[in-house]
Parts: C-alpha cells; structure tokens; sequence
C-alpha cells in the first residue's frame, strides 16, 4: 500500500469521528483502524489541511496509463468531498448545493416537474379504473403487500435468483456469501455493508410497508447485481491488485454515486421486464399475494423514476427553507410517497447523513444510463462493479462522445 492509500484511510477513518456515518464499512489493515480510534479528537481544521495535502499528492501520483489517470480523478473527488466535510464539522456555513457538489463533484439540478409528471401519468394508464391515481396506487400496494415476517426471508430467496442471472450474465468472483439480517428503527430501508474475502452483511428494515415489487428491487439493489457483488468484484480487482484505498467504503463521496447508480439500474442488466414480472409471480406465490405481474413492473419501473422527488423535496426543505408541511405534500403529490411511508421519508430527508446522500440514487442513474448506452450494458456494467471508476470519469467519456455534461474534480 503506497503513502497516499494509507493517509487516505486514516483521514477517512478520523474524519469518521467527527462525521458519523462518513465510513460505510472498512476491511483494511487493523492496525490503522487502531491508531486512527486510539488518538484524540481530531481537529476539523487538521483534516481538512490533510485533505488538501492528499489532493497534491493525488496530482502528482506515479505512473502514466488510463489506470493511473482514473486513480488520480478518484482521489481527487473524493478528498474534495472529505475537506468540505470537514470544513462543515468546523463550522463553516456552506450553502447547501455548493455542499451537495462539493460531495459529489456533480452539477445538482432538481428533476423536472414534467419527468415526475410523465412517471405518474405512466402509473395512471397502468392502472386504469374509478378513483383517484393516489386511490388506485393504495390498492395496488394493498394488494401487494408482504407479511412483515416473510419479508427477510423473501428478499434472500429474490437474491439467490438474481445471484443465478447475473453469474450467467457477468463476472463474480467464485466464493462469496451474503450475511441476511432484520434490522429496526433505521433511517434506510436496508443497508449493505462489505465484511472483506467476499462476504457482506445486508440488512433489511422489517418496520417499513413493504411490496412484491419492492422485494424484487431489495435483491437486485442490495445483492446481485448491486452493493454485495460490487464489493466482491472490486476485493479482486482492485484491493488485489494493492490498491489500498480501495480497502474502506464511504458515505456523501462520489463513489457513492456510482455505486447506487450501478445499483438502481443493476436489475435492468440481469432482468427484462418479462423475466421481472416472472419472478414477482414467484415472490408472490411464496408470500400468497397475486397480481397482475406485467402491471406491477410498469408501475415499480416509474415509482423508481419518482424518487427523484425525494432529492427535489430535499431541495425545497434545506436549500429553500420551505415548512415540513409542504414537504410531506410534495412527496404525496409528486412523489406518490404512500402515507404510511411519510414519516419514514421525512426521517431520511433530516438525517445528518441522508440529507445530502439522497441525491446519490437519482444523480447515479442520471449519469450512469447515457454512459452504459455508450459503452454497451453489459460489458459497461462489468466495468462499473470491476473498475476505480467515478463521476469525472464517466463525464469525461461522455463529454468525448459529445454528451453535454459537466464534472468538478
């Protein structure tokens, strides 16, 4: 491990101290993890000097070769977003989109009310009949609700079936395993969490309504061919071929736009929608619910789509200020939030960490899915799970193909 990797990590893990949350799961050398907990509180300020250290050393790291140039590109974006944590934990008042890009070195733009209004409108059509969308929506969610109890086990059985299409499709490593686990009483509906040679732990929040669809989507997200196959692949690739760095996971970081971008979109790489909606039937037979499964994905495919109103909602609540009530109103309206999911999303919308990181789901698959029509699914995909890829790098190839677009490193 070179000097940068190493001072790397251990800013990352004393920022940690400052900023909880910012490390997301670390599978490095114990014994920086040790220093980095056995020191006294670091001062924002060090940090932040550190940050800006690492940022020149970054720009002048040995070697030449695309490798090389996508390293620098992704330690310079990601010490960007640790000097303005830290510069945050110091006190310093930053504006909360210049925070959003600083963390994520992407331009921010809310997503524009006739995209949201599209994906309801493409809800309305699925669903024809009496009532209002929001009552046909309810119906539907009704319908396709699980037994809080069978919602663990139902989101393992999910995963081992994408587990098989995305082996047939892409390139996993041959042993790794998946720790399942309930969780309560959280700000996320489920969590991954990488715990090194090819095992990850993934939580799953029983407390939240949840549907057939949303199974579905847990597995694909979460598992195969999302967070758990990202971390196995990239354990190979790159932490075995001595890239350090690649040893800790973080929060608000451009990786992490990347890695819920792959995420999010993952399912369309392995799954048509037909394939979807054949394995909904099964979910749903397992659990007794039925339904019109080609209906279903339309309707999770656009609900998907309407979570970019919860990165506008954050918009309008920490940038402009506007009270909890029209939030919740907007997430209703626009967002088609169900209401027994209202408080959970505003619990996210105020969390110190979920606050910013929102905007990693919608903002990733906005960059991800021009750069995968380029580059070609699947061998694109494989590229995204394998390779030391970020957001300048992915704009830097679709600026070159005449993509308008726009990266800060």
């Amino acid at each position: 491990m070179d000097e940068l990797a190493q001072r790397y990590l251990l800013l990352g893990m004393r920022l940690d101290r400052i900023s909880p949350g910012f490390v997301d799961s670390y599978v490095g050398p114990p014994e920086l993890a040790e220093i980095a907990r056995g020191e006294p509180e670091p001062l924002s300020a060090e940090l932040h000097d550190e940050a800006l250290a690492l940022r020149e050393l970054a720009e002048n790291i040995d070697g030449d070769g695309p490798a090389t140039e996508r390293r620098r590109l992704w330690f310079l974006g990601q010490l960007r977003a640790m000097s303005a944590l830290a510069r945050r934990a110091a006190g310093e008042e930053i504006a909360y989109i210049d925070l959003v890009e600083d963390l994520f070195g992407i331009p921010i733009q809310p997503t524009p009310e006739g995209d949201l209004a599209a994906a309801r409108e493409r809800i309305a059509s699925a669903l024809p009949g009496p009532g209002s969308l929001h009552e046909r929506l309810a119906q539907l969610r009704s319908q396709l609700r699980v037994d809080p109890q069978l919602v663990l086990a139902a989101v393992e059985a999910s995963a081992a079936r994408f587990r098989i299409a995305s082996r047939r499709d892409l390139q996993l490593p041959r042993a790794e395993t998946i720790d399942w686990q309930a969780a309560h009483d959280e700000p996320w509906g489920a969590w991954a969490g990488f715990l090194g040679q090819g095992r990850s732990q993934i939580k799953i929040n029983v407390d939240l309504p949840t549907e057939v669809t949303l199974i579905a989507f847990l597995a694909a997200h979460e598992a195969y061919p999302g967070h758990h196959a990202e971390h196995v692949v990239k354990e190979q690739t790159l932490i075995g071929s001595g890239l350090g760095e690649a040893t800790m996971r973080t929060m608000n970081t451009p990786e992490a736009v990347l890695s819920e971008g792959l995420a999010d979109v993952g399912r369309e790489i392995v799954m048509t929608d037909g394939e979807l909606a054949d394995e909904l039937r099964r979910i749903g037979e397992t659990a007794g619910v039925g339904a019109d499964w080609a209906t279903a994905v339309i309707v999770r495919r656009s609900l998907n789509e309407l979570q970019a109103a919860t990165a506008n909602a954050a918009m309008l609540l920490h940038r402009d200020g506007r009270p909890e009530r029209e939030i919740r109103e907007y997430l209703t309206d626009v967002g088609a939030t169900a209401p027994d999911r209202l408080d959970h999303a505003m619990r996210v919308l105020r969390d110190p960490v979920n606050r910013t990181y929102v905007f990693t789901y919608t903002e990733g698959v906005r960059l991800i899915r021009p750069w995968l029509e380029m580059q070609g699914q699947t061998v694109g995909f494989q590229r995204l799970l394998s390779e030391q890829l970020s957001p300048a790098v992915l704009q830097g190839d679709l600026q070159a193909a005449g993509v308008p677009t726009g990266a800060r490193t």
